[in-house]
C-alpha cells in the first residue's frame, strides 16, 4: 500500500471539515436551553425512612458596630473586625493587659487571624483602655458555683 498523496488528504481534511461545519449548522442557530422554572416553595420538611428534616428560616440581627474612638481605633478597626464583631470583644469581662496580649496572640497564631505582629501592642492597650473604662463591667473572676452545675454565662444581673 502506498502512502496517500497530498492532494489525498487535503481532499480529507476538507471533507471533514464540511461535514464539522453541517453539524453544527448555520451561525446563529443555537438557541441556549429555557431557564428552569421554580415550581414553587421549597418542602419545609422531607421525610424518609422515618427520619424527618424540618427546615426553618431564621433572622439574624446585623452588627455593624465598629470600635469605639480612642487611641489605636483605626488599627483595631483594620485588623479585628475582620473576624468578628466589635461588640464580642466589648462586652468580654475586664482583662488585664497580659490577658488581652495572650487573647490577641492566640487569634493571631491559633486561628491565624491577619494581625501583623506591629499591631499587636497597639491593639492590647486599646482593648486594656476600654475594658477598664467600661461603666459596671465584671471583675473577670471566675465564678463559685456548686459542683456540677455551670456557671451563669448568660450575661443577666439575675
Amino acid at each position: 500500500m502506498k502512502p496517500p498523496t497530498p492532494g489525498m488528504l487535503a481532499a480529507g481534511l476538507v471533507g471533514v471539515t464540511v461535514f464539522t461545519l453541517m453539524m453544527v449548522g448555520p451561525p446563529g442557530s443555537y438557541t441556549p436551553p429555557p431557564e428552569p422554572q421554580s415550581t414553587g416553595p421549597a418542602p419545609s420538611s422531607i421525610s424518609v425512612n422515618g427520619f424527618t428534616l424540618t427546615s426553618d428560616t431564621v433572622d439574624l440581627p446585623i452588627d455593624e458596630q465598629q470600635y469605639p474612638d480612642g487611641p489605636h481605633a483605626d488599627v483595631i478597626n483594620a485588623n479585628c473586625t475582620s473576624c468578628h464583631s466589635a461588640s464580642m470583644a466589648m462586652t468580654q469581662p475586664v482583662l488585664s493587659a497580659d490577658q488581652w496580649k495572650a487573647t490577641v496572640t492566640k487569634m493571631k497564631d491559633v486561628y491565624k487571624a491577619p494581625v501583623a505582629e506591629k499591631d499587636i501592642p497597639a491593639i492590647v492597650d486599646y482593648l486594656t483602655a476600654m475594658s477598664v473604662a467600661q461603666d459596671g463591667a465584671p471583675t473577670g473572676k471566675a465564678q463559685d458555683t456548686a459542683p456540677g452545675t455551670a456557671p451563669d454565662v448568660s450575661g443577666g444581673t439575675g
